[in-house]
């Protein structure tokens, strides 16, 4: 079968701008060691998110759903001095291996991994808001209310960012809770009054939202 021309943009992409270091790949493996889901970020979409993080000169970042750390650390990596990442994962095996590579990572001192549901959790970071920017990779039922806790919670000029807006093409013919959900948020995002969004089609879909109001 012969290559698709977006397969080829994505490898002539990833060749020429895209280093996944060790310690990427170290969580990588040890994601798929560890019994994890392998569902982190592709090389491209983390380069991408680490971009995003610099050209919204962000210093404090809250993301939802951490998995293993790899996507935190591309977070934290592009923060400042005194930047800080607060990362929610509601398993505690996750948060625990999370933590475990941020240590590995040289990031322990920027970023601080909160174990529960981002539902539960969300809400006790408000006091300590505004923030720069939100990242949401995590339970798709609520991504919409990750959306209006972004809303809330963002300064002007922050940008909201979700994975999965394509949800592996299922946004085309939904037929689970989760890819009605897709659906919903992406149209939720699109007419939301205080965001100007888009997606970019990277990997399966960054969302992105900049708060405009």
């Amino acid at each position: 079968m012969s290559e698709s021309l977006s397969q080829r943009y994505n490898r002539y992409v990833n060749e020429l701008f895209v280093r996944e270091d060790e310690t990427l790949r170290h969580v990588r493996r040890q994601t798929a060691a560890r019994g994890l889901p392998q569902i982190n970020l592709e090389p491209n979409e983390a380069k991408l998110l680490q971009m995003l993080v610099r050209l919204c000169g962000a210093e404090r970042v809250v993301e939802v759903g951490a998995l293993a750390g790899y996507s935190g650390i591309c977070i934290a990596r592009a923060l400042p001095a005194g930047g800080r990442l607060f990362t929610i994962e509601v398993s505690s095996l996750h948060a625990g291996v999370a933590r475990e590579h941020f240590d590995y990572a040289g990031l322990a001192d920027k970023v601080t991994v909160l174990q529960g549901a981002g539902a539960d959790v969300l809400p006790k970071l408000v006091a300590q808001g505004p923030y720069d920017m939100m990242f949401i990779d995590a339970d798709k039922g609520n991504y919409h209310n990750y959306l209006e806790w972004a809303a809330a919670n963002l300064r002007v000029g922050g940008a909201v960012i979700a994975d999965n807006a394509f949800w592996q093409g299922n946004i085309f013919d939904p037929k689970t809770d989760d890819d009605q959900a897709m659906v919903a948020f992406n149209q939720r995002l699109a007419a939301h009054p205080q965001f100007d969004s888009t997606i970019i089609e990277v990997g399966d879909g960054i969302a992105l939202g900049v708060k405009t109001g």
